[in-house]
């Protein structure tokens, strides 16, 4: 998922009685709710494929479960000790442990992918449920935790903040995100800006769990519902969609190659493009672009690999996709593909 849903998840559990045992057990919660994505930092290293290849794998592990929270409550009581504050380890640790743990539940939410196992086995699991940048989560959980706290100008500044970074990155992608964040920021604005003195934490993070369960619930129909629509599917992912929970997008392998379209529930439900995907085949060129260590990372991310070959008298392009992000033929890698260029 992204910051702002991790950090809303982190500062309602904050707001809940656990939070209150002990000073800075809230810190415990927002931070640790965000720490598996101290990974994230190998992007500003410039190798992005590294950083591909390492996302979501050693910090958000079994291992990194298990370790994380003790380290996070180890900085914790240091920091304590040096600015002489009364704290209680006991329950800094579990605050760091229920934290952490809800980083990488959220992330396998979507289709991106989370790997459970690392660093044992690099298997990734999906669950195809929860759109990545969720505009009802940011709603739920901000509601929650914003309405009864005084709108301070720190709290204004962190709105304008999140409302600013959020418009961006998804404002890249389509300008039509843009309207919905704004109504999504002028809701929250109305939450922090409403006068009571009752907190809705507790009731933000079970109304997010209540949606959460609906969402896996409606895939898990959805996909058996496909399942029986079209024969023969090997592997199959139904993805979600940001604001309808009702229409998902389709990838499916079957023999003949990856079947793609969409299912609405509302809207005639399953309907398939004609075009087939290849399945890739073992060619020397694509054995070779599997062996180039620039796409490394790629090679282990992607999940429903397909490739073309461009020939010129300079030399060979691959062009590798992987058909969760990249259903339509490109000149270029663009985002869910890449390029390699053979002699």
């Amino acid at each position: 998922m992204d910051p702002l849903t991790h950090t809303l998840v982190g500062a309602n559990l904050a707001s809940t009685p656990i939070g209150a045992r002990s000073r800075l057990a809230g810190t415990a919660f927002v931070i640790g709710a965000n720490l598996p994505d101290v990974d994230s930092i190998l992007y500003f290293t410039g190798h992005s494929d590294l950083a591909l290849g390492f996302r979501r794998g050693w910090t958000h592990g079994l291992l990194a479960l298990v370790v994380l929270p003790f380290i996070q409550t180890a900085l914790l009581i240091a920091f304590a000790r040096w600015r002489r504050i009364p704290v209680s380890p006991r329950w800094l640790l579990l605050a760091s442990f229920i934290a952490i743990l809800t980083h990488p539940f959220l992330d396998w939410l979507n289709n991106y992918g989370m790997r459970w196992l690392m660093p044992f086995r690099g298997t990734w699991f999906y669950g195809d449920s929860v759109y990545i940048m969720d505009p009802w989560l940011w709603l739920i959980l901000g509601c929650g935790w914003l309405i009864g706290r005084r709108a301070t100008p720190a709290l204004i500044g962190t709105w304008v903040f999140f409302t600013a970074a959020i418009a961006w990155v998804a404002g890249r992608r389509s300008p039509e995100n843009v309207i919905v964040i704004a109504i999504v920021a002028i809701v929250l604005l109305g939450a922090l800006l409403w006068r009571t003195k009752r907190s809705f934490a507790v009731a933000g993070l079970v109304a997010a769990s209540l949606y959460i369960g609906a969402r896996l619930t409606i895939h898990y129909v959805t996909a058996q519902a496909i399942r029986e629509q079209i024969p023969n599917v090997e592997r199959l992912m139904v993805a979600p969609q940001p604001l309808d929970p009702l229409r998902w997008d389709v990838v499916a392998q079957t023999p003949s190659g990856y079947r793609f379209g969409h299912f609405h529930w509302r809207k005639g439900g399953l309907q398939l493009e004609p075009d087939v995907l290849p399945l890739p085949q073992d060619t020397p060129e694509w054995r070779a672009a599997q062996r180039e260590p620039s796409i490394r990372g790629f090679i282990t991310w992607m999940r429903f690999p397909w490739y073309e070959i461009e020939r010129s008298p300079q030399g060979t392009r691959v062009l590798v996709h992987d058909a969760r992000y990249a259903v339509r033929r490109r000149s270029t890698g663009g985002f869910g593909g890449v390029v390699v260029e053979l002699p």
